[in-house]
């Protein structure tokens, strides 16, 4: 569009550059922010924090719809809210702010405490969204004198393919959660994942985040749920605490070449793996949550554990571990809001207890949180570059007023 067809004499770049560093649509996104994280707070009661979290600001959901509970005296309805997704909105923000905070704004000394501090929440935002895709979370659970290197997802469960040669285990294959999970609704999706180094395909259907196995002598299928040698998978609720969910599915193999096999059910509830002969060789089929491995070994020397008196709430829990590191070794203590931070890796006591709750005198053991998240520390230093913007600008305000007024 020329400038003799645009009223206002802008161009369309000038238009969008206005309107993305304005004022206004900044007051829009706080407000939708602001909405959103009480909204979230209310929510979190009723379905659980990660739930609640992967609602608002997961980076797939580009809309949601947020709930309010009305009050006994409006009949108790749930108003729904329709609004973009919390990821997005922080998106757009960041551009605002980009934009109009940095770009657009007026430079020099008089405003360099603002643009410092500007920059700062920039780099908070900018904080906020990798640790939304790349932080990973789990735990790491062992009895005093144990050693572990690998932590357990929170909340990815996946299918182990293992290959038992001499009967032994020789090599694991793992089809991670994301082939599985959106593998639910009506009509059921059936996908098939090619595994061309092994002498089959798999093929899953009907996912269920927190699914029972259920006996049909025990309880019949109301929902026309497929039956599996006198078994089916009962679609629970999701739990709160959404690591207490147990992951179900139906699978299949689809040995190349030949007629598939018969179904089974893979469940994380399962006490032993599917075994299945394919051909001349043995494979077995385990759903479980993810592990991943640590660079380094983790030993357990002694696990404390002190209560308040006559209560059950924790007063000191505290694990003192050995690292051990290609043949290296360095003593840590673990205490409750003293974490270990090592190779971008942050360990934080999370649980302890005994092998017998009952019995005083079973073995300790402790869980530990394992965090992964290359932004672990960006928040703190990000409020850091705020209050030091906010100390420039008010020292120069202040300087200003003692010159004005001598």
């Amino acid at each position: 569009m020329s400038a003799a067809n645009n009223p206002s004499g802008k161009s369309i770049f000038t238009s969008i550059f206005d309107f993305l560093s304005g004022f206004a649509l900044a007051t829009v996104l706080l407000f939708i922010l602001l909405l959103q994280t009480w909204l979230a707070t209310l929510e979190q009661v009723d379905y659980g924090l990660y739930a609640t979290l992967r609602k608002y600001f997961d980076p797939q959901a580009w809309y949601i719809i947020g709930e309010l509970k009305l009050p006994d005296f409006m009949g108790e309805k749930i108003l729904r809210i329709p609004m973009p997704g919390g990821y997005w909105v922080l998106a757009l923000l960041f551009i605002n702010l980009l934009l109009g905070g940095i770009v657009r704004a007026r430079k020099g000394w008089r405003i360099a405490g603002v643009l410092i501090a500007h920059s700062g929440i920039l780099f908070l935002i900018a904080s906020a969204a990798v640790t939304a895709i790349k932080e990973r979370r789990g735990t790491m659970d062992f009895f005093e004198g144990e050693t572990s290197n690998v932590a357990q997802d929170y909340n990815e469960y996946v299918v182990e393919i293992t290959e038992h040669t001499g009967g032994r285990a020789d090599k694991v294959r793992v089809i991670r959660g994301e082939y599985l999970t959106d593998l639910h609704g009506d009509p059921q999706p059936v996908r098939t994942v090619k595994l061309p180094d092994l002498p089959f395909d798999m093929e899953f259907t009907r996912h269920s985040k927190n699914g029972k196995v259920m006996s049909v002598a025990e309880m019949s299928p109301a929902k026309g749920e497929p039956v599996v040698d006198g078994y089916y998978i009962f679609d629970k609720p999701s739990e709160k605490d959404a690591e207490i969910n147990i992951a179900a599915c139906y699978a299949k193999i689809l040995p190349h070449g030949s007629e598939s096999m018969p179904p089974f059910i893979a469940s994380a509830e399962a006490f032993y793996p599917h075994t299945a002969k394919v051909g001349d060789r043995v494979f077995t089929f385990h759903m479980r949550k993810m592990l991943w491995r640590m660079p380094f070994d983790v030993r357990l020397d002694k696990a404390t554990a002190e209560y308040y008196p006559n209560t059950a709430k924790p007063k000191l829990f505290e694990s003192k571990v050995t690292r051990i590191e290609n043949g290296s070794t360095a003593m840590v203590e673990i205490k409750m809001n003293e974490p270990m931070r090592y190779e971008g890796l942050t360990f934080y006591q999370r649980m302890m207890g005994r092998e017998n709750a009952q019995n005083a005198a079973s073995r300790p053991y402790s869980q530990l949180e394992v965090v992964s998240n290359p932004a672990d520390q960006w928040p703190k230093y990000a409020l850091y570059v705020v209050a030091f913007g906010l100390f420039v600008h008010f020292v120069m305000k202040f300087v200003g007023y003692i010159k004005r007024t001598l």
